[in-house]
């Protein structure tokens, strides 16, 4: 076998298991990606770093630089110059944080020169979606997974064990599925294809419901409704699935009394955040929720001091959320520095500080401040404009490209701001965010590419 072959196929192999690290855990992932980097580099290092730069890559460049002047002022000018600071602990960990600068580079230069290969990551993080889905539904059924990891009463974890992420691992990777026959397989779309199609999706979407994790099952399904919308390719099955997520939904609300109780209580938390910010925050919406047992889960159980005003808190993400405005207002130009987090939290005077504040924009900016935010900021914004608006409004050359779809919609509805989500900086979502970022932006701005998949 030629060398390049040889090099080629443990590049991609590395490449497509990312989809089964994250089963894996934190330490598979990072073996992944730290081999997936050191063998990229020797095998490509000096092509890579002679790699042409686009302006989005000088964003990246400046958004890192950034950090690292952000650590050196944290813990090398206040240690040694004022004489606050207790460790490096910022500095090594924003060190260690730009293994994903370099893991950009390497994506980027590997998808302008063609040398990943789409198709076995594609039909990977298919045949982990269908795994995933029968793993679920043999829980829900049996009570226990295929590995013998026991569910729960209201959340199915599959195997993941105690984690309960499996619905958000299928809003991550099950859409590339959808993609696998329409970009690598046409002569296969045939009149069964539509058939199969819909039978997968449907238990697919039963799959992310007893799994329990409400915020991916409803941004996969405002994914895949804007899917369906902007993309021809998808617009003939607009009526197909909005009948099976509605006959779906509604069957499983009404027939399992603990999905039922599950996303009651979910309807209930939001409804309780929304009123409580209100100017009548005197509880009296409590009492149109269904029995005492749920009124006692979403009462007062901390209390926000904004103003002259006492707001009450009903739930644990409302508390996170506000400690991470409370932590940002500390240091709001420049933050504690990468994964300084729960450190300056404590020095808010917050009581109960979690790990982060569920939300990656108030993650961003208690970790890296204002000035960081706005750079990751116009990052995104760059990225949505060489990405979603030259695509379908514009009409540019990867109008017909039909590969950068799905890295659009994951990429938009992982940053999407009004949800909750873990912290911005852990290996795994950063590991999926510049992921999806870089091939995002390698497909956006590599003419060569677009020609060639016409």
């Amino acid at each position: 076998m030629p060398f390049n072959l040889s090099k080629n196929l443990i590049i991609n192999t590395l490449f497509s298991f990312i989809p089964i690290s994250f089963i894996a855990g934190n330490l598979i992932i990072n073996l992944n990606i730290l081999l997936f980097i050191l063998l990229s580099l020797i095998f490509y290092g000096k092509q890579i770093i002679k790699i042409k730069l686009l302006f989005l890559d000088k964003l990246i460049l400046a958004f890192f630089s950034y950090l690292i002047l952000v650590a050196l002022y944290k813990n090398v000018y206040q240690e040694y110059f004022l004489a606050s600071s207790e460790d490096l602990t910022v500095i090594i960990k924003t060190m260690l944080y730009l293994r994903f600068l370099i893991l950009y580079f390497i994506i980027r230069y590997l998808v302008k020169f063609e040398l990943l290969n789409f198709k076995i990551f594609f039909i990977t993080c298919g045949l982990i979606t269908a795994f995933l889905i029968f793993d679920l539904i043999f829980q829900y059924i049996f009570g226990y997974d295929i590995f013998g990891f026991e569910g729960r009463p209201r959340r199915m974890s599959g195997p993941f064990g105690e984690e309960l992420i499996a619905g958000s691992y299928l809003q991550r990777f099950s859409i590339f599925s959808f993609f696998i026959i329409p970009i690598f397989f046409k002569k296969f779309e045939t009149k069964n294809y539509k058939f199969y199609k819909a039978i997968f999706f449907g238990f697919l979407f039963f799959a992310l419901i007893v799994a329990g994790n409400r915020i991916p099952l409803l941004f996969f399904t405002v994914m895949f409704f804007f899917l369906i919308i902007f993309e021809k390719e998808f617009k003939k099955y607009l009526i197909g699935f909005l009948f099976l997520v509605i006959s779906i939904f509604t069957i499983s609300y009404n027939v399992s009394e603990e999905f039922d109780d599950h996303y009651q209580v979910f309807q209930e938390e939001v409804f309780a955040i929304i009123t409580s910010i209100g100017p009548n925050n005197n509880y009296d919406h409590l009492k149109k929720f269904k029995n005492e047992k749920k009124r006692e889960r979403v009462k007062q159980r901390y209390t926000a001091q904004i103003g002259d005003k006492k707001i009450p808190l009903v739930n644990v993400y409302a508390k996170d959320l506000y400690s991470g405005y409370q932590t940002w207002k500390i240091q709001k130009f420049v933050g504690g520095g990468v994964k300084s987090y729960k450190k300056s939290c404590a020095k808010s005077a917050m009581i109960n500080c979690g790990p982060h504040p569920h939300n990656y924009y108030l993650d961003i900016l208690a970790n890296i401040g204002l000035f960081g935010f706005l750079i990751l900021l116009f990052i995104f914004l760059t990225l949505f404009y060489l990405s979603f608006i030259k695509r379908y409004f514009i009409k540019s050359k990867n109008h017909t490209n039909m590969l950068i779809t799905p890295f659009i919609f994951l990429f938009f509805t992982e940053i999407f701001p009004i949800k909750t989500s873990g912290s911005f900086f852990t290996t795994g979502n950063s590991t999926y965010i510049f992921l999806i970022l870089s091939i995002l932006a390698a497909l956006s701005t590599s003419e060569k590419f677009k020609l060639k998949q016409k």
